[in-house]
């Protein structure tokens, strides 16, 4: 779906009310404050993504605050991935404050406070994507938040050139390729955060990072076999199963956890898709998970909803998308 929403036509005193309800309904909920704001201007354009979504922003000065309130009224747990085009932009959250030159990005978490500020005329691209479709492919972002990432050149360059081609090359796309782009936006931001030079957990061995490496590997190859062991994943490694938990300390999560979230944002992400018309069943046993009560039960921990829910709350937004959001 393509949403657009420009305060050229509302009323001056009206102008930035109607810029923090509309930029609150598409990305997530702020408190907007302007420098002059009788004389804002402002224009945004979105696209919906899949599961992700994106949106430009051209505007005057403006500034962005997520309090607790805002935090605690998300749904789902999401990050936003913000590229500067024209002039730096201030941001700060846990405590960390960037300044995030022009054709650079950096990534928020969706359920922290933060404060982002934007002292000149710019235009800002905003990746909305949910946590758990970027852990699928990597176990933990917690050591990349409050870092500085190059949308210039290398992977980080191609992401920002290809988030810029969305409005000439991409129009007005079906499902299915918007699902797609969606996808490839995803894969590129876990590119980019891994060869990211800082990033680099330089605790970890280059013989750690190669077992680490192999291991990923070997799950994700073997997802949905409802048999995989951390024996069968050790022994396919040449590694024994305490060192296997070893490669694992410091991510936040187990391997089990890990291997159970991958499993459970598969089925979140074949539930949301309104054309498939397999059974829960069935697509559950496809990724690993034989045992439906034990399924569901840990489905409804994550996401707070059972499956049968999910699916039905992604029927009912594919039909209120029909409909415009904003007047």
């Amino acid at each position: 779906m393509y949403r657009e929403f420009s305060v050229q036509s509302t009323p001056l005193p009206q102008r930035a009310r109607s810029w923090q309800e509309a930029v609150s309904q598409i990305i997530l909920p702020f408190e907007a404050s302007f420098r002059h704001p009788d004389s804002f201007n402002a224009i945004l354009r979105s696209w919906d993504l899949g599961t992700a979504s994106l949106t430009w922003m051209r505007t005057d000065s403006v500034r962005y605050i997520r309090r607790v309130g805002h935090v605690q009224s998300d749904h789902e747990e999401n990050i936003l991935v913000s590229f500067s085009s024209h002039s730096d932009v201030c941001f700060e959250q846990d405590g960390i404050r960037l300044q995030c030159p022009k054709k650079q990005f950096f990534i928020e978490k969706g359920r922290e406070p933060s404060d982002f500020l934007q002292t000149d005329s710019n235009e800002i691209w905003v990746l909305k994507i949910p946590l758990a479709s970027v852990k699928r492919h990597i176990r933990s972002l917690d050591p990349f938040y409050g870092r500085l990432f190059d949308g210039d050149s290398g992977v980080g360059g191609l992401l920002f050139d290809m988030v810029q081609q969305v409005p000439h090359r991409f129009g007005f796309s079906d499902d299915r390729s918007a699902e797609g782009v969606g996808n490839t936006f995803i894969e590129l931001l876990v590119l980019a955060i891994e060869s990211h030079n800082r990033a680099v957990n330089s605790s970890q061995s280059s013989v750690q990072r190669a077992h680490l490496s192999r291991v990923e590997r070997f799950v994700k190859q073997n997802i949905g076999n409802p048999n995989l062991s951390l024996e069968m994943i050790a022994g396919a490694c040449n590694i024994s199963v305490r060192y296997l938990h070893t490669l694992f300390q410091g991510s936040g999560t187990s391997i089990a956890h890990w291997i159970r979230d991958m499993r459970l944002e598969a089925c979140r992400a074949q539930l949301s898709e309104t054309n498939r018309r397999e059974r829960i069943s069935e697509i559950a046993y496809r990724w690993g998970f034989s045992d439906q009560a034990q399924f569901s039960r840990h489905f409804k921990s994550r996401y707070g909803m059972t499956p049968r829910e999910m699916r039905a709350t992604a029927v009912q937004d594919t039909l209120n998308k029909c409909s415009p959001i904003i007047p």
